[in-house]
């Protein structure tokens, strides 16, 4: 999938390539549209990288800035390198499993 995104409290950051290509266009706007409703976050940041940005990142921008003026969500674009941060690996405390259910008595 073209466009990555790490939750990071209530603004979730999302990547999407500057030189996107066309095929791929719509699965990533419509993967953006859904994780801003689904979410509803109080702002966005959007990482691309530097360079030009082709016309289908463009596209991917410009869907999100239609979203952005309809929810009033900020967005902060960004050319920072991406770094998602990995989900939390569960450790052998958190796998243990709680208090064995009662037997009822009949």
């Amino acid at each position: 999938m073209p466009v990555e995104h790490a939750d990071e409290g209530r603004i979730p950051a999302l990547y999407v390539p500057a030189d996107l290509d066309v095929a791929s266009r719509a699965a990533a706007a419509l993967r953006v549209q859904r994780l801003v409703l689904t979410y509803r976050p109080r702002g966005v940041r959007l990482h691309m990288t530097p360079g030009p940005a082709d016309s289908a990142s463009l596209s991917v921008l410009a869907r999100l800035r239609r979203l952005r003026e309809g929810l009033g969500i900020p967005v902060t674009l960004t050319d920072r390198p991406w770094t998602a941060h990995p989900p939390p690996v569960p450790t052998a405390a958190s796998e243990t499993p709680g208090p064995s259910p009662r037997k009822v008595r009949s």
